[in-house]
């Protein structure tokens, strides 16, 4: 084996055992998040059952796999979610040796910051659109049929929902790193700001298809990140520079 390949066969060997603690971790937590499914998942869709139920209706579960398949999606996404700021503290331990003093900082920055930027946009899925998204369908519906709602449903819809608003709320991040190599810049994106205000709203509903009102309240955080995302770029360009 030369000389140049060493390195890399080092790095190859570093990421796949970083990745094996990773799922290690994340293993756990979605086993925890199975054990304590039905703790999880009354408070998970505590909101949702109280609409539900004062509709006239319940979460049932029509067949004998539903509920397992249920339980696997809600541990899954818990779990992950919880391994996610070890996953981001291997990644920036795996970059470090390579980076500069001053491209650290922006490790130390932008890694948690992925972390808190998913967060908040899970909690913003959590706590405004899903039971928003909720009561628009049962009050859309009225007196025209009794809601019966499977878990496996209400829990597909509300991790959906969850993952793509935590998603796209990564966004001002990744538009500062595609400005840091060069890919993106200031100049280039505002001649798009009005495409990306229609792609904030095709993007609402997508994640939202029945409501109006909850594909606004998603759109409008959407643009928001985006204005966010060209501060971070002219940033990117005056430390480039």
């Amino acid at each position: 084996m030369n000389d140049n390949s060493m390195p890399v066969m080092a790095h190859l060997t570093e990421i796949k055992r970083r990745l094996l603690r990773v799922a290690v971790v994340a293993i756990i937590f979605i086993a925890v998040a199975l054990v304590n499914f039905q703790l999880i998942f009354n408070r998970f869709t505590a909101d949702a059952r109280e609409l539900i139920e004062a509709a006239g209706g319940d979460i049932v579960q029509l067949t004998l796999t539903e509920a397992w398949v249920a339980a696997a999606k809600l541990a899954v996404m818990v779990g992950l979610t919880a391994a996610l700021p070890y996953f981001l503290w291997e990644v920036s331990r795996f970059l470090r040796p390579g980076l500069k003093a001053n491209e650290r900082k922006y490790v130390y920055l932008l890694i948690p910051g992925a972390g808190i930027s998913f967060a908040i946009g899970a909690i913003f899925a959590y706590l405004i659109l899903i039971p928003r998204l909720f009561a628009f369908m049962l009050h859309f519906q009225g007196n025209l049929a009794v809601p019966t709602i499977t878990a496996a449903s209400v829990v597909s819809m509300s991790v959906g929902i969850i993952f793509w608003l935590g998603t796209i709320f990564e966004l001002p991040i990744v538009m500062f790193l595609l400005a840091k190599i060069g890919i993106l810049t200031s100049g280039w994106l505002k001649t798009k700001r009005r495409w990306m205000i229609l792609i904030a709203f095709i993007f609402g509903a997508a994640v939202t298809p029945t409501d109006p009102i909850s594909q606004v309240i998603v759109a409008i955080p959407v643009v928001l990140l985006f204005e966010i995302g060209m501060l971070l770029v002219k940033l990117a360009e005056r430390d480039r520079d």
